[in-house]
């Protein structure tokens, strides 16, 4: 067994949240290491799309961070068969590839001085000193005043305090290269209800998706619902992917292990974004590090609001707000002005 290096931070998982929550440790003069099993740049399940909310607070939280992206404004929405609502949004989304985007975040941090090491987490283990022992898949060993869980959607350090995730969706993707839009598309259907079919153009490509909020049990179900979605609107059927994203929001144990971004259930239950939610509980876990105090108390808005989310996402699929926004979507200055006052509303406030 080699010698227990001593470290203040240990970061599993060099994704977005990781990654941020790295380079704002080591810009405040806080000695952190990220590890992470992949090689960088690598591809992930994910449309790659930021909102104005996201790339705000990113271009707060990381002075100078550039990354390719292509700004859409025109969003499209409909309800089973009823004509689309259209509207072009006050601030754009700027779409990404997330292997690009992820690889541009993780040269930032080491732009910084910070180390990224390649390995996998094994277990980790509370000391009588108040340190945390992590033992990595290999045999290496590390001794740190906090360890951060940001190992995504299957966190091994979640599974190994909270268990298998109690609510999780199912997102479905698959990208077509080389065809070229200029929308957001999103559709709606008692086929898939709760759930959706979505487009995003991006860079030099199509990305179609699907989210659901079935078992494993339905996945072949659902992939067959997806393949019969994309030949409904045209869309030749090619190599489809999936990922599970954890939706339940798991509370803290302990001050020195911090769950943040998918690694602790901060997505947004409606819609699925996580880039935003795993910016910000970046920011909060550093300031919770740095400041000394709980996680839970840093990040208490961000806990508020996932629990605000759950009910929002059942009134929107109850029978009732299922009509109601169906109704909605007959006015598109309505839902302009909604969209638009949403993404003004939750910008970071540092």
């Amino acid at each position: 067994m080699s010698e227990v290096r001593q470290v203040e931070v240990l970061i599993i998982g060099a994704g977005p949240a990781g990654s941020v929550c790295g380079s704002l440790l080591k810009r405040a003069g806080v000695e952190c290491v990220i590890v992470d099993h992949a090689t960088f740049p690598r591809d992930k399940v994910c449309g790659g799309g930021l909102t104005v909310k996201a790339w705000r607070l990113l271009d707060m939280l990381l002075p100078g961070i550039k990354y390719d992206y292509r700004p859409i404004y025109r969003m499209r929405c409909q309800f089973e068969n009823d004509p689309v609502c259209e509207f072009r949004a006050e601030y754009e989304i700027r779409m990404t590839r997330r292997k690009d985007f992820d690889y541009s975040l993780v040269k930032y941090y080491q732009a910084q001085g910070g180390e990224l090491l390649k390995g996998s987490f094994a277990r980790f283990e509370q000391q009588a000193d108040g340190r945390v022992l992590v033992t990595l898949k290999s045999g290496e060993q590390f001794s740190c005043r906090y360890l951060v869980a940001a190992d995504g959607a299957n966190s091994l350090i979640r599974r190994q305090i909270h268990g298998e995730p109690k609510l999780h969706a199912l997102f479905l993707e698959q990208f077509n290269e080389g065809v070229i839009g200029d929308d957001v598309f999103v559709h709606f259907s008692s086929n898939y209800k709760p759930g959706v079919f979505y487009k995003f153009s991006s860079i030099g490509r199509e990305m179609y998706g699907f989210a659901s909020l079935e078992s494993n049990d339905d996945v072949p179900r659902h992939k067959e619902t997806f393949r019969k979605t994309l030949t409904k609107f045209g869309v030749p059927v090619d190599r489809i992917c999936g990922a599970y994203i954890p939706l339940n929001t798991v509370p803290p144990t302990a001050d020195n292990v911090i769950l943040i971004g998918d690694a602790g259930g901060f997505a947004n239950k409606l819609t699925g974004e996580g880039l935003y939610d795993a910016f910000k509980t970046a920011a909060n876990a550093k300031r919770a590090i740095v400041e000394g105090i709980p996680f839970r108390k840093a990040n208490a808005e961000e806990f508020r609001k996932m629990e605000h989310q759950v009910h929002v996402f059942k009134f929107f699929f109850s029978p009732f707000g299922w009509r109601l926004i169906r109704w909605a979507m007959r006015y598109p200055k309505v839902i302009k002005w909604l969209f638009d006052a949403k993404m003004k509303r939750e910008t970071f406030r540092a």
